[in-house]
């Protein structure tokens, strides 16, 4: 029954298929178990080249890398594999979970797989920790967020149990094994694993279906609770030794640096990690001239053949490797040492082991120790439980006094209450079997040598009360009354000596009871007998203390408080502020009090006036919901310069969805010619070329009507003018190409008139009233017009080849929507107040320059307008527009169809023409800005929150204070007291 080559025959099966290059992914669970069953070398000799977690969403895409996936079939593991295989950054997937899996966790995979990803999916049962051939642990050290307890100390948290059931099942599986289960009587908890696990066997029957032996193996689950005293003994074998002092963490130990300490890669470790401090210092002090005599041999000076050079280059590697070991050692047994001298280890452990056996130890020697300032209090506290725990029913006078004298050497409150828990949750009344009456009494005769000597005679006496369970069970005398088989286990089991034997101990195991068994195993190996120890986890002193600590917190608060059979002079250590009584010492003048008063009556008086600017301030929320104004307009306001092309040229169009076309608008628009320097024309306006057409009209006489010369008549059949006859050709579709051919023109002396204007540019500004429906605002050269419900602009004029270069170059220097309110001017004013406040008075398009060289070129603005509405606190609401838009240029010369330097051909659905094109779209949303301000009943609560927050605080802190001070006098008054 080795557990570490059962899981590393697992590990070696996943990672040879498939015979290809891949990667291997883990979850914080399987790491550890791979880590301690496989090496790097191993990996790599069967082509994994990338060791990852699961859960790293950072690794790169390897699709030609085949993917070996090894993890707890846990919701997080199984999380994480579906967001793997939803984005396969690997070519396949063979997926190894270390239990069983449910139906649906299979049919869960199976969905998401929709790449077909998936090669295999399997169950390899290594869900434990194989950390000695015959110990394993579960890896689950009890903490408050990952309890053991329920709500007593006799009944397990769901989840825990759960874990362990999985473990247990796990390592039965491995080993080939379907035992009978015996459990600790005065155990609820054994009770109900074994239950728990039976019912689970009965469940997988098909999976526990292995050939049938002459006697059953057996399962024996035991409870921390019945052998307190074995996790909280300093000890003094290797292993044990290096766990209780530095800590073993799924074999690596922190020293400095990180280090490895297995039996498997280490054979300095393999041959001595049971043996005690003193046989180790010469076992260590042999190894180390050992490696002195093999560095003499690799000396250049030994080197004198090409033979002696081969063997040289072929036994560098391992005398590296053994160089490493060597220092390693060294190191951790130099560290050993000197924590053994800071701590007194050597008379703190004297005087354990005298508790912890028959031989005993008294008061006078304990308080001794307590009392000494150069004693860590750690050690200090773990011998007064000790005591304690021994002699809870026969000196409760002096155990009360050890606890006041922790209490005055030094150690808080908390930590000594620590004695009370212990005595609640495994003391003499918790207990099965008494720990104190099986030792014999040749134990008392105490060898009085010190030092590594001393060790191996002194300090290793106690024997875990494991051994003496595990005696009796190999000599059939465990009783059934105490150790009762699993119900429907069958008759006269308890004759029968099974030869597998696997040990599960609740709360948890630790090294020095796997010595015990890996001693046992090595005596019973001519009777076959095997037994196998495992635990939820390994302890020391440290991490036992620290799960019942964990374990206190979710108990009832009873089990602070002494025991029934103490002393009446046994301090109450169920904490209240320190053991202060709040209501007599606040009514207590001091110093520190009316300090904290103060401190606390500025710290009221800035936060309640920054709650008071806080109510006073006016904020602003902001709301979505369904524009439902129907049949509304809006204004636009704009204002664009043209420098390069004239008045004349230019025409304002607006049309919309509905069908609505205003063409050349004038209407509140003005046309102002500018130089070519951009300077406005002094005394004229756009488009005026009528300054002498009324002298001209008295000169022809009333009786004059001038020829329309093919165009639409207007309704006086006449067309008097050049501009009648250009409307007339207008109307009719036709271009109005050449003005020389026209009596009117040339009598008004129109062509003249132009040419003086060819070089002008324009400016157009004003307002455009439109219907709140999606349109668009051209401005164009020439008139437009309509033919067969198309639209037409007279583009003759703009394209005359004359020697004038004009282009569609233009500066927006004002362009947004007005709605009816802001004609208001007080709601106008209001509202650019809001929108600066909210940073939103800046139109897209304000100040925005497009320039060109080219005739034929067009310019589209789409504009996204949303309607905006602010409402004050005063109940007003101002309706306004904000805007987003999209800029698009075009080169007309390239016709229908143009190709982009990336080889991408671009169609266009229309020919377009030049020009500046404002297509608007309004949106159905309707953004409305509230003015909010806190109530007042609001700041009320909150001032009163602060004022009662503080004071609490306050009133905490001086009672700290106080019983701080208190105690510190008391304790000063004793000092001299003693010295008088």
């Amino acid at each position: 029954m080795d557990v570490v080559k059962a899981v590393e025959t697992y590990i070696t099966k996943l990672v040879s298929t498939p015979s290809a290059m891949k990667t291997l992914l883990l979850d914080t669970h399987t790491t550890p178990i791979v880590s301690l069953a496989s090496t790097q070398s191993t990996l790599l000799s069967h082509q994994v080249y990338l060791t990852d977690r699961i859960d790293n969403r950072l690794r790169n895409s390897m699709p030609h890398m085949k993917c070996v996936c090894f993890l707890q079939p846990s919701d997080a593991s199984i999380e994480a594999v579906c967001a793997e295989l939803r984005e396969p950054k690997y070519g396949e997937y063979y997926l190894y979970f270390s239990n069983v899996l449910s139906k649906s966790t299979i049919e869960r995979l199976a969905d998401v797989d929709e790449f077909e990803v998936v090669r295999e999916v399997q169950e390899y049962f290594a869900d434990y920790a194989p950390l000695l051939p015959c110990l394993f642990s579960l890896n689950h050290l009890p903490s408050v967020s990952k309890p053991l307890y329920g709500s007593s100390p006799n009944s397990w948290d769901d989840a825990a149990l759960e874990l362990s059931v999985q473990g247990i099942i796990a390592v039965l599986l491995s080993l080939k094994k379907k035992p009978v289960i015996r459990y600790e009587k005065m155990s609820g908890m054994a009770k109900k694993l074994a239950n728990e696990v039976h019912h689970r066997i009965q469940t997988e029957s098909a999976l526990f279906d292995f050939r049938l032996t002459q006697v059953a193996p057996l399962l024996l689950i035991l409870d921390r609770r019945n052998d307190p005293v074995t996790p909280l003994l300093s000890q003094w074998t290797y292993q044990a030794m290096v766990h209780e002092l530095l800590g073993i963490q799924n074999g690596r130990v922190d020293l400095s640096m990180e280090i490895t300490l297995t039996t498997s890669t280490d054979p300095f470790f393999q041959a001595h990690y049971l043996a005690t401090f003193g046989d180790l210092g010469t076992s260590l002090k042999n190894y180390v001239q050992s490696y002195q005599s093999r560095s003499l041999a690799q000396s250049p000076s030994a080197i004198n053949s090409i033979t002696d050079m081969k063997q040289f280059v072929e036994e560098y590697p391992e005398f590296r490797k053994l160089g490493g070991n060597v220092s390693k050692h060294v190191a951790l047994v130099g560290e050993l040492s000197r924590l053994v001298e800071r701590d007194h280890l050597l008379d703190v452990g004297e005087i354990e082991q005298g508790l912890a056996t028959s031989s005993g130890c008294d008061f006078k020697t304990v308080q001794a120790l307590v009392a000494n300032n150069t004693v860590p209090a750690w050690n200090k506290l773990r011998v007064v439980i000790l005591f304690a725990l021994r002699y809870q029913k026969t000196q409760t006078n002096n155990i009360a006094s050890l606890i006041n004298l922790l209490l005055a050497s030094g150690v808080p409150p908390e930590e000594a209450r620590l004695v009370y828990v212990l005595l609640n949750i495994a003391g003499s009344d918790q207990r099965q079997d008494d720990l104190f009456s099986t030792e014999s009494l040749l134990a008392k005769g105490r060898s009085a040598l010190k030092g590594l000597k001393g060790v191996e005679n002194v300090y290793t006496q106690h024997t875990p009360h494991l051994s003496q369970t595990l005696e009796n069970l190999f000599k059939g005398r465990l009783k059934e009354t105490s150790y009762p088989f699993h119900d429907n286990a069958g008759t006269n089991l308890g004759l029968q000596r099974s030869q597998d034997i696997i040990v599960f101990v609740i709360g948890g195991t630790t090294y020095e009871e796997a010595r015990t068994v890996a001693l046992l195993n090595q005596e019973s190996a001519s009777t076959g007998t095997r037994v196998l120890l495992g635990g939820t986890c390994v302890h020391n002193s440290s991490s036992y203390l620290e799960m019942i600590r964990a374990a206190a917190e979710t108990l009832p608060g009873s089990v602070f408080e002494p025991p029934p059979e103490s002393s009446s002079n046994a301090p109450s250590l169920s904490l209240n502020l320190g053991g202060v009584n709040t209501t007599e010492d606040v009514k207590v003048k001091t110093r520190t009090g009316a300090l904290l008063t103060l401190i606390s009556a500025c710290i009221i008086l800035a936060f309640t006036t920054m709650e008071f600017f806080d109510y006073r301030r006016v904020g602003v929320d902001t709301s979505v919901v369904v524009d439902r104004s129907r049949g509304q307009k809006l204004s636009v306001k704009l204002n664009v310069t043209f420098p390069h092309v004239p008045c004349y040229l230019l025409s304002l169009d607006v049309m919309d969805i509905s069908g609505e076309q205003q063409r050349d608008v004038s209407h509140n628009i003005i046309k102002k010619r500018l130089t070519k320097i951009g300077v406005d024309v002094p005394g004229q306006r756009a488009g005026e070329l009528r300054n002498e057409i009324d002298k001209l009209a008295e000169m022809r006489g009333s009786g004059y009507c001038g020829s329309c010369y093919g165009g639409v008549e207007p309704e006086t059949g006449c067309c008097n003018s050049c501009e009648d006859v250009r409307q007339a050709y207008t109307n009719k579709g036709w271009s109005f190409g050449n003005p020389d051919d026209i009596e009117q023109c040339v009598q008004e002396g129109w062509s003249d008139r132009l040419r003086e204007q060819a070089e002008e540019g324009c400016s157009v500004s004003g307002r455009i009233r439109v219907n709140k429906v999606v349109g668009n605002i051209n401005i164009s050269p020439g008139r437009s017009y309509q033919t067969n419900s198309r639209h037409f602009y007279d583009l003759v004029p703009y394209l005359k080849d004359d020697h004038y270069i004009h282009d569609f170059s233009h500066i927006v220097h004002e362009f947004f929507f007005m709605a009816d309110d802001e004609y208001n001017p007080t709601k106008s004013k209001k509202g650019k107040e809001l929108k600066k406040r909210m940073g939103i008075e800046e139109n897209p398009l304000d100040g925005f320059e497009a320039r060109t060289t080219k005739a034929q070129y067009m310019f589209q603005y789409f504009l996204k307008v949303v309607s905006t509405q602010f409402r004050t606190l005063d109940g007003k609401s101002i309706n306004s527009h904000q805007y987003s838009v999209t800029h698009f240029e075009r080169d007309l010369m390239k016709g229908s169809g143009e190709e982009d330097g990336q080889g991408v051909y671009t169609h266009h659905g229309f020919s377009g023409a030049p020009g500046a094109f404002f297509n608007f779209e309004i949106s159905p949303i309707l953004v409305v800005h509230s003015e909010t301000r806190q109530s007042f009943a609001h700041f009320l609560t909150s001032t009163c929150a602060i004022v009662g927050g503080v004071l609490t605080v306050a009133a905490l802190l001086d009672s700290i204070l106080f019983a701080t001070g208190r105690r510190l006098k008391k304790g000063g008054a004793n000092g001299s007291t003693k010295l008088l």
